[in-house]
């Protein structure tokens, strides 16, 4: 491990913990300020806002350990697992299920605007720009592909294991975000970056390796959660 390496660390997850405050910070305000009835769609829009953000940020490839590479969205996975345990086990598997499947729906409208965005004619003054601008957000919209995609799949898994679970944190955290992850990984990093990239399969170890890092922080993220918005079980189903 070089120097670079134990710099960058720091950096990663720092960055990752800071997005997680970010995003629960509007919870537990709107929890504080008594506005109960404002937790579910402000929940439903942090997730979302956090899964298109991963989309943009995937266009970059982070440096992380020796020649272990990553996709930038990595830094939003603690705080969107944290905000959909929230909607799951407050709210019910039901509303769990339907938000992931409205934020898939959003995440296709991202890569339809990417699209119309990229072929619309340009600016004369622009064209210079349109290279780099279409190699940058086609990538984007190639990733909101895969994204959606593997997100389907392992989302609707993780409310599944989630809603189902007994036991505390380390039980639920523990046992569904693995598996989830691993799936995740496996379906999108292929869709998302085969024949972009020199080598996917370093990819998809990375990836998989900073998500598996990122557990004891997801999992203090939700224990966080829980204790700040005091919810356990779900009460609509």
């Amino acid at each position: 491990m070089t120097w670079s390496s134990l710099y960058s660390l720091p950096i990663l997850y720092g960055m990752a913990f800071m997005v997680y405050i970010a995003a629960a910070g509007i919870l537990w305000l709107v929890h504080r300020l008594g506005r109960e009835e404002l937790l579910l769609p402000v929940g439903a829009m942090d997730y979302i806002l956090l899964l298109t953000i991963s989309q943009y940020m995937a266009s970059k490839i982070g440096a992380y350990v020796g020649p272990l590479v990553v996709p930038m969205g990595v830094i939003t996975y603690s705080a969107s697992v944290s905000v959909l345990d929230f909607l799951t086990l407050r709210y019910g598997r039901g509303v769990g299920y339907w938000v992931v499947r409205i934020a898939a729906y959003l995440q296709a409208l991202v890569f339809l605007i990417n699209y119309l965005v990229i072929n619309y004619p340009p600016a004369q003054f622009w064209e210079p720009l349109q290279a780099p601008f279409a190699a940058i957000m086609g990538v984007s919209a190639r990733i909101a592909i895969a994204s959606i995609t593997a997100f389907i799949v392992s989302e609707t898994y993780d409310v599944f294991l989630v809603s189902r679970l007994g036991g505390g944190v380390l039980r639920r955290v523990g046992y569904s975000d693995p598996v989830a992850m691993t799936i995740d990984t496996l379906v999108f990093i292929p869709i998302a970056f085969y024949g972009v990239v020199p080598n996917i399969w370093l990819l998809m170890l990375s990836q998989l390796t900073v998500k598996m890092s990122l557990v004891p922080m997801t999992m203090l993220a939700v224990w966080l959660n829980r204790k700040a918005l005091r919810y356990a079980v779900a009460t609509l189903k």
